[in-house]
């Protein structure tokens, strides 16, 4: 992969807010490309490969609690729907089991009517 789709990744998939504390840990970023690399039908390189192409186009990433953040990234269109989608826990018989009122309590809001 050469620099320039690297740019186009990043270009296509990514917005960079400096005004944020957040950003994008270094699996979410290479999940990220990996999703964009499917439905581009490229191959993806190795994530070691990846952090050293992020490097090049001048990405350094920040430590923090013990992982690499790359700070005032966000992700953004085909390939962010796609990773989210895909990065979901499947439906299975376990999760069956749980009650539904306990799956009501937790995800709870208060209502300001």
């Amino acid at each position: 992969m050469t620099d320039t789709q690297i740019s186009k990744f990043l270009s296509e998939s990514v917005v960079f807010e400096d005004d944020t504390e957040k950003g994008l840990d270094f699996d979410t970023l290479y999940g990220l490309y990996i999703s964009w690399c499917v439905l581009g039908r490229k191959v993806p390189i190795p994530d070691s490969a990846f952090k050293t192409a992020l490097a090049l186009e001048g990405l350094k990433p920040a430590k923090e609690n013990g992982q690499r953040i790359y700070p005032g990234m966000s992700m953004v269109g085909a390939a962010a729907r796609d990773y989210v989608v895909n990065s979901l826990p499947m439906w299975t018989e376990t999760a069956t089991s749980i009650p539904v009122q306990e799956l009501i309590d937790e995800e709870a809001v208060a209502s300001i009517a």
